[in-house]
């Protein structure tokens, strides 16, 4: 049995993100209000629409690292486990008729996308990774998941990159 847990690279944690907020929010107010007591008092609701933003993108920034992606290879199925802020989503394929592909994009400055297709169903795997990290989890899960013969398909560039970069993948 083979076992890939693929999560985004999230280094800022609730603790420091809460202690940046309320440094942001300390220095923020103080001068507005600094500037309000001067008689600048339409500063207020922009400082205050400003600090809402940065929450707002605070909050979506911490749910997105929270985010998961298992997927586990035996001897008859591979299973893709989802985990995010909408749930939980699981994916089954039959492992002979299991096919990886590492698919271009249309435009030249979009990532490629890793696929797992069996018998009309598919599922994209490592969205929140490189594209270096992407075709070196499809190289590694194209070895694994031999299928049959020239089932899977992977683009030749970039396959043998080192999964290094801004994710972690653990194999």
């Amino acid at each position: 049995m083979h076992r890939f847990e693929l999560s985004p690279n999230c280094s800022l944690t609730t603790a420091s993100a809460l202690v940046f907020y309320l440094g942001i929010v300390t220095v923020s107010l103080t001068v507005a209000v600094g500037f309000a007591l001067a008689g600048y008092w339409p500063i207020l609701p922009f400082a205050g629409l400003e600090l809402l933003a940065l929450g707002a993108a605070l909050r979506w920034s911490l749910r997105q690292g929270q985010r998961r992606e298992l997927i586990r290879v035996d001897e008859d199925r591979v299973l893709v486990r989802k985990v995010g802020r909408k749930g939980e989503c699981v994916f089954e394929f039959a492992r002979p008729w299991t096919r990886v592909e590492l698919v271009e994009s249309r435009a030249a400055t979009w990532p490629r996308r890793l696929v797992l297709r069996s018998k009309g169903r598919a599922v994209e795997v490592g969205g929140f990774l490189t594209d270096s990290e992407r075709a070196s989890l499809g190289q590694r899960l194209a070895e694994i998941i031999p299928g049959l013969p020239g089932r899977n398909i992977l683009a030749a560039e970039g396959a043998q990159a080192a999964a290094a970069g801004n994710s972690e993948f653990r194999a």
